[in-house]
Formats: structure tokens, C-alpha cells, sequence
């Protein structure tokens, strides 16, 4: 949508009263004397309202109906789904905000899963300091008991550091489920 389409869209639904006949609309299509019940106000005036929103094509004729009286009346219903504006500027600092501490979190697992897997190969590589005789390329002999099997985990099915970052990932999501109930 560009920018004219925009303005004219506003100025359409500037109106409280067209707003509103415009939302109920979503909510079920209705008749000019049904959305004057809902929005409290009068036939004459929802009928402004309603071809000001059926000459923006909002809104268009999705059927008929016959009064108590047997007279036709037009059912209208919305022409699409309904608009969603987003840009309120005091929920844009929040947002930013946000969206820096998911980053500024991400960056940090991202580096701890660095030093992880630099630990782990330097620390059991055979040839490393304090080596335990686990080997990563070659620890698949090693598959009794618990120790086999976290090493084929973390050795085998991923390297330390993608497990490592991936781990935090699911704890760090995890932890912010529980925090917002």
C-alpha cells in the first residue's frame, strides 16, 4: 500500500462511528439496521457510514435478507481480512529494547559454544593437556555405560559446541516460558 492509498484509507476510517460498523463487520456480517443496534446509533446514520466504507471497497454486499416485513435488505461483510496497523512509536523503544537483549543473548551462547568446543577438543584430544583418553575421532570403542554414551552424544550425533548452543537455547526458552506466566 503506498502512501496516497494509505491517506485515503485513514480518512476513511477516521471516523469513531465508521471504525466501528467496520470492526462489528468482522465479527459477523449484518444489515444497516442490524450494525445500528450494535454500534448504537440510527439506521440513517450507519447507512452514511456504510457507503462511505462500500465506495473505499472495505466493505462490500455478501448477500440478502428479507425483513419481518418482506422487505430486501443488503448483508454486508468486510472485503478482506482485517487490517492490522503496527508502528505505535511508544511500544518501538520497548521493541528495540527487546529485540537487543535476544541478539545481545544469542551472541553470548554463540560465544560460550566457541570456547566449549575449543575446550573440549583441547582438553580430550589425546595429544591436549589433561587428555582422559577419549578421543573425538576415535571414542566410538567407548560406548559402555554413561560415560560412552554422552561421549557418542556429544562427539557423534553433534559437535559439543552445536549441542552446547543448542542446549542453552532450549534452557534460555525454556526459562522465559516460566517467567511470563
Amino acid at each position: 500500500m503506498d502512501d496516497e492509498e494509505a491517506d485515503e484509507l485513514f480518512d476513511v476510517l477516521s471516523s469513531e462511528t465508521r471504525r466501528n460498523v467496520y470492526r462489528t463487520l468482522f465479527d459477523e456480517p449484518a444489515t444497516a439496521s442490524e450494525l445500528a443496534t450494535r454500534v448504537d446509533t440510527s439506521v440513517q446514520n450507519v447507512s452514511h457510514h456504510v457507503s462511505v466504507l462500500e465506495e473505499s471497497t472495505l466493505i462490500e454486499p455478501v448477500g440478502r435478507r428479507y425483513s419481518e416485513k418482506g422487505n430486501e435488505m443488503i448483508v454486508y461483510g468486510p472485503t478482506s481480512d482485517p487490517l492490522v496497523f503496527v508502528g505505535q512509536e511508544e511500544i518501538r523503544p520497548r521493541l528495540e529494547r527487546s529485540l537487543s537483549e535476544v541478539v545481545a543473548g544469542i551472541a553470548i551462547l554463540g560465544v560460550g559454544a566457541l570456547f566449549v568446543q575449543w575446550g573440549v577438543y583441547g582438553l580430550f584430544s589425546p595429544t591436549g593437556p589433561g587428555s582422559t583418553g577419549i578421543d573425538p575421532a576415535s571414542h566410538t570403542s567407548a560406548t559402555d555405560g554413561t560415560q560412552g554414551l554422552l561421549a557418542w552424544l556429544v562427539f557423534e550425533a553433534g559437535e559439543p559446541g552445536v549441542v552446547f548452543f543448542f542446549a542453552s537455547l532450549l534452557v534460555a526458552g525454556l526459562a522465559s516460558l516460566a517467567l511470563q506466566r
